[in-house]
């Protein structure tokens, strides 16, 4: 321990009489650490920290896949969710939810809500108890008629409802009093039984069919099953028993599928099968690729630093030889220079590793900024534990990547030429073999960050240029949520919504007023897929034709600028009373359902939501229309066909206007725009106000986040090697100094020397350049799923950044050059 003290301070004194090369040192390692640190701590709470819920790993999802219809992921219909829960030994309990946008009224201003309703025992079934009150009971869920649900006369008990955290706190100011109160939620009567845990949240695929953001909890009744079985609309979660491996519940869920496959024609049909994954990696599934990617890329940074840093305590311990040799000399064996020199590699690792969490703690708020939306649990980032942990693995590792050779090259000294303040080595680069093995190490790994973020900037620039169909400019987005049960009647929701078209297209500096349901690029797809076909399709054919259905108001496509290429677009009297069932199809549709043909006075078969029926229902379209295809759901893929129907045939979720003005005049419509909404219903809010330019902006928001993210850490790459390459090139010049000298005594030009020095350079810069290519070549491979309209192997990035590698180090060794013209011949030939 005594030794291990006397070498610690010896580190300590040694690195504090070079503050600028302790200082330099303690930056790079701040730089590298510091990045990984920040990284990392957002891949701890996404991907490695379980969901907090108890005993998460027992948590699954519950999916149909239907193979005949090419949807890998549906919904579960109430039949085969109560199959599931009677036909199963393996499992603790099944629970299944969806999420519609609600209003809640009284108690303030009417506000759009998030409700979510649910099978009685989805808390249970996650392990969390509500903070207040109590949780549903099977009393809570008792059965309804159907007929009074949809009457706006009938008298309906009170339901149940469990608020979260964060609505109780906005909404009722933390007043626990509000446990026993009746609420009213879309119109109906609402018993408020409980409240939720500060910290809760449901967490979900990015594309699991239900969102996340719930403000309400309300129970589904338990005659739901009544619906139909291809009526799939429930998001379901289960939990196995204690000890039971996912892989033997997916192998009862598989004889279970085939049973229901043999009994139910729709499920033959479909082929359909039964997919269960883990919570946690469902959740997750999607950030995946990008946190591994972003891991992978500050490693690489991290190795660039450490290899900087070895190169810095190289000519160090060139220029301490003679230190060293005097300690060997005087019995000082070779493991006590390492060990020595281990400290000193130790005390930097520490500062730097100190320096990096100070700058991952600011890091990991810029990362919270500027996150996507759709990055799970983004909020949870923290410098906690394992973070604390990883730092100090990436100090020790660091140490040990950057100290080692140079402590093994300083343990081994020419004593002779040492003692004489000879170096040995000849500074050209045969002669330091180490050093160029960490110089071109370090330009390899930059060139591989470089051509990944040139593929990044391709990839986003490809991005911008693509046309989503519509034009975003001056167009005001906002939703207006009409009550299921004060508005229950399909003619009385399209009049409602006419009037308020009729309305807010006269104020002042309006060009255009529409409405759909769902707002393109606004999420929310997940209950507006459906299938279609011609009136002589067979089964097979209705079910693996699935097209994007979207409910129009009239004025829509010229609210959103979207081409009409044939016929009309959707008309007033289309969305009246007793109107026509008519349609507008995208182009992507007509040619696969009349290619080469003319579709307008064709009639396509469709689905519409019967509330005579509560389910499904078929009904013949009139095609009057072909409009351009628009890219709904994504901006990197063209996404399905799209079939529009008046507002009126599908009028239950709720409609985003959509208002298209002058630039002058747009940032003062939401105000007038609210006045019109509340004269025709004060208990209507209006709510997710946007312009739909943020809608396509938020669409590029993981691609502009990986290219900040990989564009910050290359430059970082850049510069480190920049820095290393530089240092290698003036070290190798300093020890040159004689033979430099020596070329200037017999008339070498300026010329030849610059030349002589950007050879050893370039040299180096190239075969970096040659490792990194192959390196990049299969490593960028793994990043297909995060590019857009560019190859992994795009012939532009890897031409170029090679070329902008190889004049950054023509630079860097330019610099070194120039000082090596200004050596005075007489003095390189004297000094020793």
């Amino acid at each position: 321990m005594g030794l291990f003290i006397d070498d610690l301070r010896y580190a300590v004194r040694s690195c504090a009489k070079r503050p600028g090369f302790t200082a330099v040192i303690l930056l790079t390692l701040g730089l590298g650490i510091g990045s990984s640190v920040a990284i990392f701590s957002v891949a701890n709470a996404v991907l490695f920290r379980p969901l907090p819920y108890e005993d998460p790993e027992e948590l699954v999802l519950v999916w149909n896949r239907l193979p005949a219809t090419n949807v890998s992921r549906s919904l579960v219909s109430g039949p085969d969710f109560l199959d599931y829960r009677n036909e199963t030994t393996l499992f603790e309990g099944f629970a299944g939810a969806f999420a519609l946008q609600g209003t809640i009224t009284g108690d303030g201003p009417a506000e759009e809500i998030m409700a979510a309703w649910t099978s009685e025992n989805i808390f249970e079934i996650l392990g969390v108890a509500p903070m207040l009150g109590r949780d549903f009971t099977l009393e809570d869920a008792a059965p309804i008629d159907f007929d009074d649900f949809t009457n706006p006369n009938a008298t309906l008990a009170p339901g149940a409802v469990i608020l979260t955290y964060g609505f109780w706190q906005r909404r009722f100011g933390s007043d626990p009093s509000v446990v026993g109160r009746t609420i009213q939620l879309d119109g109906l009567g609402s018993v408020v039984v409980g409240i939720l845990p500060e910290d809760f949240h449901i967490y979900l695929p990015a594309d699991a069919g239900m969102p996340t953001n719930i403000d309400a909890w309300r129970v589904i009744p338990s005659n739901f099953a009544e619906n139909a079985r291809d009526a799939a609309w429930l998001t379901v979660v289960t939990r196995l028993k204690d000890g039971v491996p996912i892989e033997r519940a997916q192998e009862e869920m598989d004889a279970l599928a085939q049973r229901l496959r043999e009994q139910y024609q729709h499920h033959a049909n479909t082929n359909m099968q039964i997919v269960l994954n883990g919570m946690h990696q469902d959740v997750v599934n999607h950030a995946r690729p990008v946190l591994l990617s972003l891991l992978a890329v500050v490693g690489f940074v991290l190795l660039i630093a450490c290899s900087n840093v070895a190169n810095l305590l190289l000519v160090r311990a060139a220029s301490r030889g003679r230190e060293i040799a005097v300690r060997a000399a005087l019995g000082g064996g070779k493991g006590q220079i390492i060990r020595q020199m281990l400290t000193e590699s130790g005390v930097l690792a520490t500062g730097g590793a100190l320096l990096g969490l100070l700058l991952a703690w600011w890091g990991v708020r810029l990362l919270a900024a500027l996150g996507p939306d759709n990055l799970p649990r983004l909020e949870e980032v923290a410098i906690d534990g394992p973070v604390l942990l990883f730092t100090l693995v990436a100090a020790v590792a660091s140490a040990l990547i950057f100290g080692v050779v140079p402590a093994l090259k300083a343990a081994s000294p020419n004593l002779a030429n040492a003692l004489k303040e000879r170096g040995s080595d000849s500074g050209g680069v045969r002669g330091n073999k180490v050093r160029t093995v960490l110089v071109v190490s370090e330009v390899a790994l930059s060139l591989v960050l470089l051509i990944g973020a040139g593929l990044m900037v391709r990839s986003f620039a490809e991005l911008r240029n693509v046309d989503p169909g519509f034009d975003p400019e001056n167009v005001l987005t906002f939703s207006t949520p009409l009550s299921f049960f004060t508005y229950s009647d399909r003619d009385q929701r399209a009049d409602f919504m006419n009037q308020l078209s009729d309305r807010i297209a006269a104020l002042p500096g309006v060009q255009a007023v529409g409405g759909v349901t769902p707002l393109p690029l606004g999420g929310g797809d997940q209950y507006s897929v459906s299938s279609y076909g011609l009136e002589t399709a067979t089964e097979e054919e209705w079910l693996s034709n699935k097209a994007d259905y979207k409910a129009v108001l009239p004025g829509y496509f010229e609210a959103m600028g979207i081409r009409l290429i044939a016929g009309r677009t959707i008309e007033r009297a289309d969305n009246e009373a007793e109107a026509l069932n008519v349609a507008v199809i995208d182009r992507k549709l007509a040619d696969k359902v009349w290619p080469g043909g003319d579709p307008l006075g064709k009639e396509l078969v469709a689905e519409r939501f019967s509330t005579e029926e509560f389910g499904l229902v078929r009904e013949p379209m009139r095609i009057v229309g072909v409009v351009e295809n628009v890219r709904g759901e994504s901006l990197a893929f063209e996404g399905r066909e799209t079939l529009y129907v008046p507002f009126r045939f599908s009028p239950w979720l709720s409609a985003t206007m959509t208002v298209r003005a002058t630039a002058g005049t747009l940032a003062g419509l939401l105000p007038l725009a609210r006045r019109e909404v509340a004269a025709l219903d004060p208990e209507i809010p209006v709510s997710a106000v946007r312009f739909m330019d943020s809608y396509v902006d938020d669409a590029m928001a993981q691609t502009r986040f990986l290219l900040t993210l990989i564009g910050i850490f290359s430059g970082m790459a850049l510069l480190l090697a920049s820095l290393g390459l530089y240092g290698v090139i003036s070290y190798s010049v300093r020890q040159r100094t004689r033979e430099i000298g020596v070329r200037i005594t017999f008339g070498a030009h300026d010329s030849d020397i610059i030349r002589l020095i950007l050879k050893q350079g370039l040299t180096l810069g190239a075969m970096g350049v040659l490792v990194g290519l192959v390196v990049a070549f299969f490593g960028t491979r793994i990043a297909t799923s995060l590019l857009v309209g560019v190859s992994t192997t795009d012939p532009i990035t890897f031409l170029g950044v090679p070329i902008v590698l190889l004049i950054v180090t023509a630079i860097a060794s330019y610099i070194p050059a120039r000082r090596a013209i200004r050596i005075d011949p007489v003095e390189a030939l004297t000094t020793e």
